[in-house]
């Protein structure tokens, strides 16, 4: 038996298919009790869901197992350095908050380049490609918080308000002109990518737009890929030219 006041948080970390399952099980198991007087966590990781359809099912076979409360949706990049820096650099920061906007600011890139292959997770990978399993996720959501408004406290539900309004705020993209995608050579060898005709793209580049006041016209850079040349997660915001400053090789470069 559980010892009293022991809080159980399982985190599956399995495809995205296999929740409402292990869900299932553990609740039969006993980690939920049945007039929810537990107060167990279920850990999901993303991606939630391969489409918008995907994504609205699993919630509805979710919701049917476990209480919103009980559900952590989690999204790990969150937690690294990088990013937790950002709310301190943006909001406690006054020097660096009166130039963060469409008026001091040329464009924003944000990039996560990996060395690493696919190489045993191509199974996995395959089914979701580079876009689905870190662009609109994790890069998404460093972007959010570069572009936001200063939430009324740094409590979960004011920054997720704030969050949610600059991505409303996203522009469509156009795959026509603002979307490059790729393939690693080799990519189809990985003996766990069963499917040999395979088109998922490993490397994606995306030009976005947020359409408020403080960034029309800044272009959003975001890019992701496997098997590159270099290893990087940064995130880059370049400051426009300054006026008259290149005058005598003065600054003004971005």
């Amino acid at each position: 038996p559980r010892e009293e006041g022991v809080l159980m948080c399982p985190r599956p970390q399995v495809p995205p298919f296999l929740y409402a399952s292990i869900c299932r099980a553990l609740r039969a198991g006993g980690l939920r009790s049945p007039d929810g007087a537990t107060t167990d966590r279920f850990v999901l990781e993303k991606p939630f869901g391969r489409d918008l359809e995907s994504c609205r099912e699993l919630c509805a076979e979710l919701g049917a197992l476990v209480r919103e409360d009980e559900a952590y949706r989690i999204d790990h990049y969150l937690g690294k350095e990088l990013v937790m820096n950002l709310l301190v650099l943006r909001f406690a920061n006054t020097v660096v908050e009166a130039v963060w906007s469409r008026r001091h600011v040329a464009r924003v890139e944000v990039c996560c380049l990996e060395t690493v292959d696919t190489r045993g997770r191509g199974g996995y990978f395959d089914a979701y490609g580079i876009i689905r399993d870190v662009m609109q996720n994790h890069l998404a959501q460093v972007m959010a918080l570069v572009a936001m408004e200063q939430p009324l406290s740094l409590e979960a539900r004011d920054v997720k308000r704030e969050k949610v309004k600059v991505l409303r705020a996203v522009r469509p993209l156009d795959a026509t002109r603002d979307l490059i995608v790729g393939q690693y050579d080799g990519y189809l060898d990985d003996p766990t990518v069963s499917n040999k005709q395979s088109v998922t793209e490993t490397f994606a580049a995306a030009r976005l737009y947020v359409d408020n006041p403080r960034w029309a016209g800044v272009p959003f850079l975001l890019t992701a890929g496997k098997a590159l040349s270099e290893k990087l997660v940064e995130v880059r915001v370049v400051f426009r030219r300054v006026a008259g400053g290149g005058r005598g090789g003065g600054g003004g470069a971005p």
